[in-house]
């Protein structure tokens, strides 16, 4: 099975973000994801917020970093390196 969320690169403004977060908290009380310790920093910074999801039915774990600007913020897979 295949995971149904797509990577963002880049949140068009403050406004995404915050409904993005909204989408996000359905999918986890709905019992489609679980949130989970975040295991390595973002860019090697710990000044972006990050938040990490584990969607519950493909096991695939996915990283929501919080914009900063200049940085827009992003939601992408994580990458393993096992």
């Amino acid at each position: 099975m295949n995971c149904p969320w797509k990577a963002i690169q880049g949140f068009d403004n403050r406004a995404e973000f915050d409904r993005f977060l909204i989408w996000m908290a359905q999918q986890v009380n709905e019992g489609i994801s679980e949130q989970m310790p975040v295991n390595s920093l973002y860019s090697n910074t710990a000044l972006l917020e990050q938040k990490w999801f584990r969607h519950l039915a493909t096991g695939m774990i996915w990283r929501l970093v919080w914009p900063d600007a200049p940085f827009t913020g992003v939601f992408e897979p994580v990458i393993s390196d096992d």
